[in-house]
């Protein structure tokens, strides 16, 4: 399972199926198959870029509907579904301090299609949100799969869940700094059952982060972040299967970047460094870097319904201990809202 250890970009754990870096990075083998894929995903980020050309000139702004009274969040913004909406597999990583609102239940479901040609197994991780207060929400994630009988397994002939992720993320609003929105979080990551190796690390994580934003006041569309964190390793008698610049220890980590909100797109650049020379038993590195595009697709449902997918594009740098990979990441993300209409915050329906 692919994840992030805190706020940013975390060391890369998702198993391969061979040599070479992650699954959604381009292989360092010679020939042209890892030209292509690079291509393919310049083509793809160059395309969305095209495409959102008029978004470009639209602030966000404030997106509450006309008539919301005082103190009511908006339904209909990115805002009232919490910073972590952003968080797509591949494509952006970051905790940012944002939490879903009060009584807030969303689901949310990342087929990971490339594991039609890649494994014997399709994965789709699935992660339930729920806003305990307006400061806070808890979360829980799995990485259910199936064979999908492309490759050598055949079709449903395994199926499970591989993994379980608990956490939790508390808004400590400007508390600390003034203009600064800050965020602490935990997360516990470890394998269920006995999943395909080529599925799961075999490891269990406990990961903490602190998160800190600001959105310019010259430029209200634009925030930027940084953000440490830590992951506590723990072996486990399950095996498993390690990337190609991933850690197998315990690791210290820190990123930066910043979000350009623009209507339903959202432009993301995240620069990380992690390291197993704080807590872990080696001096390694890893650095990261990951510019990405994602698009929430308009939808004609009413907006109280909360139901959308989103598409996400990104380029993905890493150097550490297994070399230098580049490649391309595209995802696709289906969410909806839980909760029953009569328990959601009121919106005029005026468009």
């Amino acid at each position: 399972m692919t994840t992030s250890s805190g706020p940013g970009l975390a060391p890369r754990t998702e198993p391969t199926t061979g040599p070479g870096p992650c699954a959604h990075h381009a292989r360092d083998n010679p020939g042209g198959r890892a030209d292509r894929r690079i291509r393919r995903g310049l083509f793809a980020l160059g395309f969305a870029l095209r495409a959102a050309r008029p978004g470009l000139a639209a602030r966000v702004g404030d997106t509450r509907p006309p008539n919301t009274p005082a103190g009511v969040k908006p339904v209909s913004s990115l805002q009232a579904l919490g910073d972590d909406e952003l968080i797509l597999d591949e494509v952006f990583h970051s905790h940012l301090p944002g939490t879903l609102q009060k009584y807030g239940f969303r689901l949310s479901v990342n087929p990971h299609l490339g594991d039609w040609q890649k494994k014997d197994h399709l994965r789709l991780t699935t992660n339930l949100r729920y806003g305990l207060t307006e400061n806070c929400e808890v979360g829980a994630t799995s990485n259910l799969y199936f064979s999908h009988g492309h490759r050598e397994v055949r079709a449903f002939e395994n199926y499970g869940a591989a993994s379980l992720k608990l956490g939790a993320k508390y808004n400590l609003g400007q508390r600390l700094i003034p203009g600064w929105e800050t965020g602490v979080g935990l997360d516990y990551e470890f394998p269920t059952g006995r999943p395909p190796a080529e599925l799961t690390d075999g490891l269990r994580h406990l990961r903490s982060y602190i998160t800190f934003s600001h959105r310019l006041e010259s430029h209200p569309d634009l925030r930027i972040f940084v953000g440490l964190r830590g992951d506590n390793i723990a072996q486990t008698a399950v095996p498993g299967t390690f990337g190609k610049n991933s850690f197998q220890e315990s690791s210290t980590g820190i990123t930066g970047g910043w979000v350009l909100d623009r209507a339903n797109w959202h432009y993301t650049f995240e620069a990380s460094c992690d390291t197993t020379r704080l807590i872990g038993n080696s001096e390694e590195d890893i650095f990261t870097i990951r510019p990405g595009v994602l698009w929430e697709i308009p939808t004609r449902r009413n907006r109280q319904i909360m139901s959308h997918w989103m598409v996400g594009v990104a380029l993905n740098h890493t150097y550490g201990p297994g070399g230098n990979s580049l490649g391309a990441s595209f995802k696709l993300r289906y969410s909806r809202d839980l909760k029953y209409r009569r328990h959601r915050a009121p919106v005029d329906p005026t468009p």
